[in-house]
């Protein structure tokens, strides 16, 4: 354990103090029809068809329902509401697809991140085991990673560069930390071997996405709203300064609250998950960014008031005379404790 890791305490469950965006996923209803009607998603009852599987439709519009009513992640629920989170049905072949769409939908400014839906009633809620699903899900993204897939479901990350225009300084820059998350519905149960409702979604699915890209659309958003132009066309570098750090304040603030909304959905006596007091690191049941894991171990990740006044610092130190701004080396890993 580093000498700079505060020690964790695996037994005792914390209570929340912020509003909880998500039910518990121990506490949602049994698949089939109740008095409202088929429950939101599940193996059966729901609109399923003679051979058991739904359609692709179905499953991409019960994904979308849930990321907007039930979604504890903040930030994918923003931009979400802005149309700005590419949802596709995936498969292993048309996965090289689906990326190269969404490398020219995040050129064009139109998307933050992507999640890929896969569709087999085999890893449907209730179907089998978390491990099932990942090793699945490691096996269909083969298509833009070098990989292997037994490597991407025993803890090694998915990652991708993607060259775009960085939102704040304009300039075209390579971001590094594109990485790709393996998600699925048995990961809400508390008896399977993984159970880690941070990784759950109704349908097996994949997410990509960039923190250090997420939080520059972010600031650009913030400095239209707030300045009324574009970061790289304000020069009062005063005004800049002090947006950087109203956003680095704002962005924690949801950062905190994503991962106290998960952890008042958590048994965290079985999968801890919280915000260190300082609130500097949250804790997790897992390492981000790993692909997945069959093993599970506590690992602490920055919050955005460090890996924030990273990127900002170095945004400031181009408008300030760098001849170049670098987006890459900016995300950390967790690390284990």
């Amino acid at each position: 354990m580093s000498s700079r890791t505060p020690p964790v305490d695996t037994s005792q469950v914390r209570q929340s103090s912020e509003l909880k965006y998500a039910p518990s996923l121990r506490e949602q209803p049994k698949p089939g029809i109740g008095p409202q009607g088929p429950a939101p998603y599940g193996k059966s009852g729901t609109g399923v068809g003679l051979n058991g599987r739904k359609t692709d439709a179905q499953t991409i519009e019960e994904t979308k329902t849930w990321m907007m009513r039930e979604l504890p992640c903040v930030a994918g629920r923003r931009e979400l509401n802005r149309g700005r989170y590419m949802v596709r049905s995936a498969t292993r072949a048309n996965v090289p697809e689906i990326f190269a769409d969404f490398k020219t939908q995040l050129e064009q400014g139109n998307v933050v991140a992507c999640l890929y839906v896969f569709n087999d009633p085999r890893y449907y809620e209730g179907s089998s085991q978390t491990s099932d699903v990942f090793h699945f899900l490691a096996e269909q993204m083969q298509g833009i990673t070098q990989v292997k897939a037994r490597d991407l479901a025993n803890g090694a990350a998915l990652t991708n560069s993607v060259e775009l225009r960085c939102p704040v300084t304009n300039q075209r820059t390579l971001y590094d930390d594109f990485e790709s998350i393996a998600f699925c519905p048995q990961s809400g149960v508390k008896s399977d071997m993984l159970y880690d409702p941070l990784m759950y979604a109704p349908f097996p699915s994949v997410n990509m996405s960039s923190d250090v890209y997420a939080f520059s659309k972010f600031v650009a958003d913030s400095a239209l709203s707030s300045i009324g132009k574009p970061v790289y066309e304000e020069t009062d570098m005063t005004r800049v300064s002090r947006l950087f750090s109203q956003c680095v304040a704002r962005w924690q603030r949801v950062a905190t609250t994503t991962i106290r909304n998960y952890e008042a959905m958590t048994d965290t006596a079985i999968c801890p998950v919280h915000v260190t007091d300082d609130e500097k690191y949250w804790i997790a049941f897992h390492k981000d960014p790993a692909f997945a894991e069959q093993k599970k171990e506590i690992h602490r990740h920055e919050l955005p008031v460090g890996y924030g006044a990273r990127i900002t610092d170095r945004w400031l130190r181009y408008f300030e005379g760098d001849t170049e701004f670098v987006a890459s080396g900016l995300a950390r890993d967790g690390e284990r404790v």
